[in-house]
């Protein structure tokens, strides 16, 4: 009654081994479908990308409008510059400035629109206000908020204890 074991069956072995092979070879079948698939919507991904970037190469550069030049730029920036409070940030000539370009975010030209509007020290830095933020932002056209995700006011408080 309890002679029932598959493995006493003589070919037993055999169907083993041939559901095995069917087993493996359908799972080989259906990863490979699946496979191309992959391949080729990512050619045509690329050959999308492909094509972008041709119309990219293509599109003509347009030139930077010519008649604003420095000058015109800063003359435009120092006209606002009353429209600061210097009772608080203080004043200060240009023979006491110190290098701007040590306040991480401030380069060469940024820094001559900030001499335009009289702001030469990193002591007149550190006194800035949220307000003060703002207003200088909006004066120079520089970027919303870059001056204080670079966080200038503690970077000229550092620079200003070190002088």
């Amino acid at each position: 009654m309890f002679d029932m074991n598959p493995l006493n069956i003589a070919d037993a072995m055999i169907q083993h081994g041939v559901m095995l092979f069917v087993a493996g070879t359908l799972g080989f079948i259906i990863g490979y479908i699946s496979r191309q698939r992959l391949i080729e919507q990512l050619e045509g991904d690329l050959a999308s990308t492909d094509r972008e970037l041709d119309d990219c190469q293509r599109t003509p550069i347009m030139p930077l409008p010519t008649g604003i030049d420095e000058a015109s730029v800063l003359n435009r920036i120092r006209a606002r510059a009353s429209e600061l409070n210097f009772d608080r940030i203080g004043r200060a000539e240009a023979s006491e400035a110190d290098d701007l370009k040590d306040i991480v975010g401030v380069g060469p030209f940024l820094e001559r629109k900030l001499h335009a509007i009289g702001i030469y020290t990193f002591r007149q830095v550190a006194n800035f206000t949220k307000e003060d933020i703002d207003k200088v932002n909006e004066i120079i056209e520089f970027f919303p908020g870059r001056i204080e995700r670079d966080n200038w006011v503690g970077q000229a408080t550092e620079l200003d204890k070190r002088k």
